[in-house]
């Protein structure tokens, strides 16, 4: 139980790192290619300043000389910044000058196309190309005169730093790294805080379900005293159930359901009066009926509640027998809950195998040829022949043992199961 807590705990702790991973891995890719983006236009945006400078100048007096002085500055800042290639536009879209470098031609073709709408553009706009490890951005500024008129426009290739990218790229790697270990770290500190809060949430629920345990044998046991002056009937009849169940190889909550039952079995007797309860004699036929109600009363006591649910087999259908002649509803066959028919055996034999106040007990040998004889009548032939297998044995282990063996044995049942 234990170990596939732990497991089941570590996978999903592992799951929510990979998942978390991803998710916050993403935004953190996404927000370092932002950042990314974001640098490597501010630099072409403080590079192209010096060129919008120029030709703001060279617009406000064209000339041929003055044209001239344009290119040779725009040449020799060509050659020492990221630029590799300006073009210059006045107002209508005529190429006023360039300067290209070496190879921008064959980048350029490869860039968005930008035609004259550019013109009516009133910001910067940058369009982002990786061709291999280079990243290059082909850089649109409006020009504007000192009355704030548009006067042209500079289109550029900028090609950004590859240590600068390689810089920011590696600062966003070793974010994610860092995301992914934290994340981790806290996956991990919360595995020792959650099995600890497990382990003192079982250790409650574990608390409260031998208190509910204890109040069942409490209640059986006053139900059986009353009914038989004493309550290792209800030992015995637990403890012959639990054995066959475990022969049947019955899982752990059917097992729980069949104990509870077994406690709880007769507890509508307490609605019965001593006159009909320890009548010596036979009952009449209106005596037998109201006998039995107890199973009515039985399940109106435990109905409602959600812990006692799985008992509703035992209680509500101990007297059916397999045939269909039993009560209260006339179950036969699988109709009848496994558990009942389990019961129904270990029941019987119990009180054909001990005293009651109309009879004295049977011999093992009487008791077992009346199972014997009722089968398929009766009791479930299956269940019936795996009991009558056994029966020697535990009649030899659990109707020799005295009140204080039969608690222990029962103990060590609750132990197990619960």
């Amino acid at each position: 139980m234990i170990n596939n807590l732990h497991k089941w705990l570590l996978l999903r702790l592992v799951l929510l790192w990979f998942v978390l991973s991803l998710v916050i891995g993403g935004v953190v890719h996404y927000l370092g290619n932002v950042r990314l983006d974001n640098h490597i236009i501010n630099m072409a945006k403080t590079e192209t300043a010096t060129y919008t400078n120029a030709i703001i100048a060279y617009l406000k007096a064209p000339s041929e000389k003055a044209l001239a002085d344009l290119n040779v500055r725009i040449k020799i800042e060509i050659e020492r910044d990221n630029l590799i290639a300006v073009e210059f536009y006045d107002a209508a879209s005529n190429k006023i000058t360039e300067a290209v470098e070496k190879g921008a031609r064959e980048i350029e073709e490869k860039l968005p196309k930008h035609g004259s709408e550019f013109a009516d553009k009133n910001g910067i706009v940058c369009n982002k190309i990786i061709m291999g490890n280079d990243t290059y951005l082909r850089v649109f500024v409006p020009i504007f005169n000192d009355g704030g008129s548009k006067i042209g426009y500079l289109e550029g290739i900028y090609h950004a730093p590859g240590d600068i990218i390689a810089q920011i790229k590696q600062q966003t790697l070793w974010s994610l790294i860092l995301v992914v270990l934290v994340v981790f770290a806290t996956s991990m500190a919360l595995y020792p805080l959650i099995i600890r809060l497990n382990r003192t949430l079982n250790d409650y629920s574990h608390n409260l379900t031998l208190t509910n345990i204890g109040m069942l044998r409490v209640l059986g046991s006053a139900i059986a005293k009353r009914d038989s002056d004493t309550n290792v009937h209800n030992y015995r009849v637990t403890l012959y159930s639990v054995r066959i169940g475990e022969i049947m190889e019955l899982s752990h909550p059917a097992m729980q359901g069949l104990i509870k039952g077994a406690f709880l079995h007769d507890l509508g007797k307490i609605a019965i009066g001593d006159a009909i309860l320890h009548k010596p004699g036979k009952l009449t036929d209106e005596e037998f009926k109201i006998m039995e109600s107890h199973v009515r009363h039985g399940e109106d006591i435990i109905y409602g509640y959600d812990w006692l649910k799985d008992a509703r087999d035992v209680v509500c259908c101990h007297h059916e027998k397999f045939d269909g002649s039993g009560y209260p509803a006339g179950l036969a066959n699988e109709k009848i809950p496994l558990n009942a028919r389990i019961f129904s055996v270990a029941d019987v034999f119990d009180a054909l195998t001990s005293k009651r106040p109309y009879k004295e007990p049977f011999s093992f040998d009487v008791a077992v040829e009346i199972l014997r004889e009722s089968l398929g009548s009766h009791f479930d032939p299956d269940v019936a022949r795996i009991f009558l297998d056994s029966a020697a044995v535990l009649h030899a282990e659990i109707c020799s043992s005295n009140e204080t063996l039969l608690h222990g044995k029962l103990e060590a049942c609750i132990r197990k199961y619960f």
